[in-house]
């Protein structure tokens, strides 16, 4: 009997957790959806993982992070032929260029204060998405998504571009 109760108790925490963490995702996209303008590609969630502040990143999200900027740039160079043929009317190239100037201040803010592990301030969720800019211009970002210790609450969000 007692290892009956053990297996249900079991089987209900982690449909629990799993419902707490969907829940998290949906309002991850829903906040996205309604920050964006149009409509709103999502090309792949990531499962809620603990937030310990708002400027901790874990080594490897840090190194991913810069690895995403870098593709940025080659994307950027190679169609500029290293800016010896840049066209200020590619409107794809000054897109992309301005979203990763705006990730590159977050990110370098973020490189100087991550070591700092804070106490467990709740979860973060990161979409990649495909969505069309204010002229119209196809683009790919990802977007983290802080939300507090109840995961009812998105407190912050962080883009970076997707080449």
């Amino acid at each position: 009997m007692k290892k009956m109760i053990l297996a249900v108790a079991v089987v209900l925490s982690l449909t629990a957790c799993t419902n707490k963490s969907q829940q998290m995702k949906e309002l991850a996209e829903m906040s996205l959806r309604q920050s964006v303008d149009g409509d709103v590609k999502i090309l792949g969630v990531s499962e809620p993982d603990s937030a310990f502040g708002s400027k901790y990143m874990r080594p490897d999200e840090k190194k991913g992070m810069v690895q995403t900027l870098n593709k940025v740039t080659e994307v950027i160079m190679k169609r500029t032929k290293n800016m010896t043929e840049f066209n200020p009317d590619d409107s794809y190239v000054i897109n992309l260029a301005e979203r990763q100037m705006r990730a590159n201040a977050e990110l370098r803010d973020m490189l100087y204060q991550s070591d700092i592990k804070g106490e467990w301030s709740g979860w973060k969720v990161k979409i990649d998405f495909q969505a069309k800019d204010h002229q119209g211009q196809e683009y790919r970002a990802e977007r983290w998504f802080y939300l507090n210790k109840e995961g009812g609450v998105v407190f912050k969000t962080l883009e970076f571009p997707l080449p």
